[in-house]
């Protein structure tokens, strides 16, 4: 029997694990679920990132009563959509708990979601909550600001966007599933929730609450990774860092980049992957935030990852950012536009582009770098 897993709402957040189905496991059928004005429904999931059509076609809400009926699982996304998340997810929740169904979340969920779940734990319910990342986390213990951090072993590679909807996840794991065919052990914290359902491990909660100060939380994050470094052993650590690295402008600010930040502090880099925009970019601006990167984190720039989406300044307001995007056509013009350029432009949606960027990390760390000998 097919296990079939349901993904909603879905959205931009969630095209990437679409992408990678083959990481889900045992999850054989996937339904894409979405709201009525999303203008996805009815239409190939490709309508997310414009990229290659995926032969799943996005259902409305209205399916979703039925289909939990018949599905194993439930992911509960975070929506890029403005929500009531307890009016929303509450009714999904008790449904599939009175059908005996697996949910899981990728966020953290509202108080009174978590108390209708804990009311299920209390009789032994059938409900199974798995949330992807650890929710509870007023029991993790902070650390003394004092306390001394680990070093590694191991070479440390980030992927980071310049700003966010950059693709970051996609790359992430396409870089994964690269090295991995080549027989390498990967270890990877993805820049989303979404980790552990993919083999992986997400990007902590704890380093977005209140209750800790900043070196307590740098402290955290190295410990986390420390511990999947001695526990899995692998050749390579990826660590997908969510949000921008810069402010966009003084209305979109990236929350200033903070987040990279801490993560820099806790583990330094031995490698960086850029994820951008596309734009209309010149010599002199790539080398300015080659400079940049290299000098802020103390590491070196393999590679540009030029997205398709644009940011689309006449439909954002002060609140939210609006996003475009252009046939990938353009960002392969765009990419031969700097095709002498010492820092390789890459297409996350071309295979080719792909294969040659795990080759050159690998490069990188046996040969040049010499950090390991991959």
């Amino acid at each position: 029997m097919t296990n079939k897993l349901i993904i909603f709402p879905f959205d931009y957040e969630t095209i990437a694990l679409v992408r990678n189905l083959n990481l889900l496991g045992s999850y054989g059928e996937v339904v894409l679920i979405s709201f009525q004005g999303s203008g996805m429904i009815g239409k190939d999931a490709c309508v997310a990132d414009k990229g290659e059509a995926t032969g799943f076609i996005v259902k409305p809400e209205s399916c979703l009563g039925q289909e939990i009926e018949h599905c194993d699982a439930i992911l509960l996304v975070q929506s890029n959509f403005k929500l009531d998340i307890a009016e929303v997810y509450l009714p999904v929740i008790m449904k599939a708990g009175q059908l005996g169904k697996k949910v899981m979340c990728n966020f953290t969920l509202p108080d009174p979601c978590m108390e209708f779940i804990q009311s299920c734990e209390d009789h032994d319910h059938k409900l199974i909550l798995k949330n992807t990342f650890d929710v509870r986390t007023e029991h993790i213990s902070p650390p003394d600001p004092s306390s001394a951090i680990h070093d590694f072993f191991t070479p440390v590679l980030f992927v980071l966007g310049l700003n966010e909807r950059t693709h970051k996840l996609n790359l992430q794991l396409n870089i994964r599933q690269k090295l991995e065919a080549q027989g390498y052990r990967v270890s990877q914290i993805t820049s989303n929730g979404c980790g552990e359902l993919i083999d992986a491990h997400s990007f902590p909660q704890f380093m977005f609450e209140g209750g800790m100060t900043e070196a307590q939380k740098i402290i955290m994050f190295n410990r986390y990774l420390k511990k999947i470094e001695q526990s899995e052993k692998p050749d390579l650590i990826l660590v997908g860092i969510p949000g921008g690295i810069v402010p966009f402008n003084n209305t979109f600010t990236n929350y200033f980049g903070v987040t990279s930040f801490l993560v820099s502090r806790a583990v330094r880099p031995d490698g960086l992957i850029c994820c951008l925009h596309y734009d209309s970019y010149n010599l002199k601006y790539l080398e300015h935030v080659q400079q940049y990167m290299e000098n802020r984190f103390s590491s070196s720039l393999l590679g540009y990852a030029l997205c398709n989406n644009v940011f689309d300044s006449y439909s954002s307001s002060t609140v939210n950012m609006q996003y475009a995007s252009v046939d990938n056509r353009f960002v392969e013009e765009k990419k031969q536009e700097f095709s002498n350029y010492s820092v390789p432009i890459l297409n996350p949606s071309n295979d080719e582009d792909m294969s040659k960027l795990a080759n050159d990390i690998l490069h990188y760390f046996s040969v040049e770098h010499h950090v390991v000998q991959l």
